[in-house]
């Protein structure tokens, strides 16, 4: 397996680790049903666990394995906002100002094109209110 093809444990988001895997297999030139063999040998933790209890014959492509890792990861895929969204980001009832910081760093990462100073002033905006 080349160097960057890390590992996936169920975590991140899963088109990454498709996008990366099938580059690697189509440079390294595998044949198809070698590319099941290898993304088996990419998955650890619960993605391991996940791939081990797949029903015996369900797959019977590549094409299979990567809907079947799809569907199962599909939420942990990243949602490209608006950066408009950023101002919809409201502080919970009851969630703490820390818990908010903390939810709101994460959720505006998925936010692409936003500049610093948007992500700043719709932090202040939110809690303000």
């Amino acid at each position: 397996m080349p160097s960057h093809v890390k590992t996936y444990d169920g975590s991140g988001d899963p088109e990454d680790h498709l996008k990366l895997f099938q580059s690697a297999a189509k440079t390294e030139r595998w044949a198809m049903p070698t590319w099941c063999h290898m993304f088996n040998s990419t998955l650890t933790g619960n993605a391991r666990v996940w791939f081990d209890k797949l029903p015996k014959e369900s797959i019977d492509s590549y094409e299979d394995l990567r809907a079947a890792f799809r569907e199962n990861y599909l939420q942990q895929t990243k949602n490209i906002k608006d950066p408009v969204e950023i101002h919809h980001i409201k502080q919970r009832n009851g969630e703490s100002t820390e818990d908010f910081m903390e939810r709101y760093k994460t959720e505006v990462l998925d936010v692409e094109g936003a500049p610093e100073c948007m992500k700043i002033s719709g932090f202040m905006q939110t809690n303000s209110g």
